[in-house]
Formats: structure tokens, sequence, C-alpha cells
């Protein structure tokens, strides 16, 4: 319990206005990187960091605070999504089979099955809500939409471990 409440205590305090200062760096970052080759990364990222920095109006401490949080949400409302989506898929599947006449495909099957045991998972924010509050996942899930698509946005252009990553 003490770990929650240090982690609680070393993490930034969620609000309206902070929210909204952190999707206007992300914007900045995603507008200043468009067009980046792998060439010249490390210059235009520092250079767009900067950028988005100023323009949020946010500090670099707070900016890292903020992200923290937010990628924790959006990285499991996108995998949500992504659970989700891959049932819709196998789900429509299944019913052009039934519709047609032919035997449901062993991969959707499966899909359907996995899923039953992921979403419940992916669903469960209480450990998030217990380190962040009530307030910081309400506010999160009001923005939902926008912060996950700036969130997978800049992790397509960002790649993982920071590079660029072409599409």
């Amino acid at each position: 319990m003490s770990d929650v409440k240090t982690m609680r205590l070393a993490s930034v305090q969620l609000t309206l206005p902070l929210l909204e200062q952190f999707m206007k760096y992300q914007r900045v970052l995603l507008s200043e990187l468009a067009g980046a080759t792998q060439y010249d990364w490390a210059g235009r990222f520092a250079f767009a960091h900067g950028r988005a920095l100023t323009e949020s109006g946010l500090d670099g401490l707070t900016q890292q605070k903020v992200r923290v949080l937010v990628s924790e949400f959006c990285g499991k409302r996108s995998a949500w999504l992504t659970v989700r989506q891959r049932i819709a898929t196998a789900q429509h599947h299944l019913e052009e089979s039934k519709k047609d006449g032919r035997a449901a495909s062993d991969k959707d099957t499966q899909v359907l099955e996995r899923a039953k045991s992921e979403l419940p998972r992916l669903e469960d924010f209480s450990e998030f809500r217990h380190r962040y509050g009530e307030e910081a996942f309400l506010l999160l899930k009001s923005k939902e939409l926008e912060l996950v698509t700036l969130h997978q946005d800049l992790a397509h252009i960002e790649g993982s471990g920071g590079h660029l990553h072409l599409a």
C-alpha cells in the first residue's frame, strides 16, 4: 500500500487545463515530426520536443509526469480497442460462414475464446484509479478518443525505443 501512496505522491495531479496543455504538446510534436527521415530524426525530435514544450507551456518534468500517466491509460485502452476490433472481425467472419453454410474458422473461434479472458483484464482500471485517483481516470475517459489517437499516432512515428518508424 505504501508503494501506491508513494507513486501517487510522485505523480502529477491531473487537471483539465494540464491535460489540455499535454494534448497541445502532443499535437505540436506530431506536426513538427511530420516528414522526418531516419537521417535527421535525432535533431528533428529535439527541436520538435522543445517547440512543443514552449507552445504548450509545459516544463520538461511536468510533461514527463503527465506522459507517464497518459501513456499508461492510452496503452491499456489501445489494447482494448485492438481486442474489440479483432472480436468484431471474427464475429463478422463467423456470421459470413454461417450465412454461406460453411464451417466456422478455427482461427476466428480461437480469437473469440481468447477475447473472453482478455477483455475483463483490459477493462479493469482499478489499479490505475487507485494509483492516480478517480478524478484523473474520469478526466482521461472524457478525452479518450483524442488521447488514444494522439498516443497511437506518436507511437507510430516514434516507433519502439524512440526511433523513427517509417511507414
